[in-house]
């Protein structure tokens, strides 16, 4: 495992997690909001025998760098992935995001689907209802929880819905690489806050233009209305829909083995 550095779309330098696999497909792993990179540690491995495997830490997210003035919305996030998949010489990736990370992803296909191979979206609203945004904006208005340590840090460490299933060594995995010491010894997570007051683009808008071949990959307790993700599927000229057992919103963290077979048996039939 190694760490690359790309260039963002307005010069911002954002941190990525290379997995291994250089020369093969590539495959691009985009992780929800208020996550970083490194909640895929638990699948990507499982992808290592036919791909090339990444995961970005989005702008304000993981060890990518905060915008000065607000820069979180959609666009900016679409704006990101696409001077990297462009610029970055690995050729045209299977774009993979989970839950804010995936609706970014449909928003980016629907745009530039000419430059992926395939897309995937995992338990991803394909817009966010403005009661949705205000309640996000909200959180991010209240101040940042802060720790006297890392150990304590660590053991604060909570996501958001708090619903899962996930094991104690998978939560405690992701949970150390969440936080970062700031200047006066206290421990603070490391995404920015202000990326919880969301901007977002409506992905329905694009989904009937996909050129590519799409997967919706729908948690078995989803956060998603009844037949949402049906309907987002049917949108797809090329789209199917899956579910993954045993989860609910978190699917890397709750299921990350069930996750990586479907992502397996994805890839395999795009050859």
């Amino acid at each position: 495992m190694e760490t690359l550095r790309f260039e963002g779309g307005d010069g911002i330098v954002l941190n990525c997690v290379d997995y291994g696999g250089a020369g093969r497909p590539p495959v691009l792993l985009i992780h929800g909001g208020a996550a970083h990179a490194r909640w895929w540690d638990f699948v990507a491995p499982a992808l290592l025998r036919s791909h090339h495997v990444l995961a970005l830490d989005q702008r304000g997210h993981g060890d990518s760098e905060w915008t000065r003035e607000w820069g979180y919305g959609t666009r900016h996030y679409v704006a990101d992935l696409h001077a990297i998949i462009t610029r970055w010489g690995f050729g045209a990736p299977v774009l993979v995001g989970h839950s804010m990370g995936g609706h970014n992803v449909m928003c980016y296909a629907g745009l530039h689907s000419e430059t992926l191979r395939a897309m995937v979206a995992i338990d991803s609203p394909p817009s966010y209802p403005d009661y949705a945004v205000a309640q996000l904006r909200e959180l991010a208005e209240r101040p940042a929880r802060r720790f006297n340590s890392r150990a304590e840090a660590i053991a604060g460490f909570r996501t958001i819905p708090g619903d899962t299933i996930a094991t104690r060594d998978v939560l405690g995995h992701v949970a150390e690489h969440s936080f970062r010491e700031a200047d006066d010894g206290k421990w603070e997570y490391k995404s920015d806050r202000r990326t919880m007051m969301r901007d977002p683009m409506k992905a329905w808008d694009g989904l009937a233009r996909l050129k590519c071949p799409a997967l919706f990959l729908k948690a078995e307790h989803s956060v998603l209305k009844a037949g949402l993700a049906e309907r987002m599927v049917a949108a797809m000229p090329r789209g199917r829909l899956a579910i993954v057992p045993h989860s609910h919103h978190h699917v890397p963290l709750d299921n990350p083995a069930g996750l990586a077979a479907a992502l397996r048996e994805f890839l395999d039939e795009l050859g």
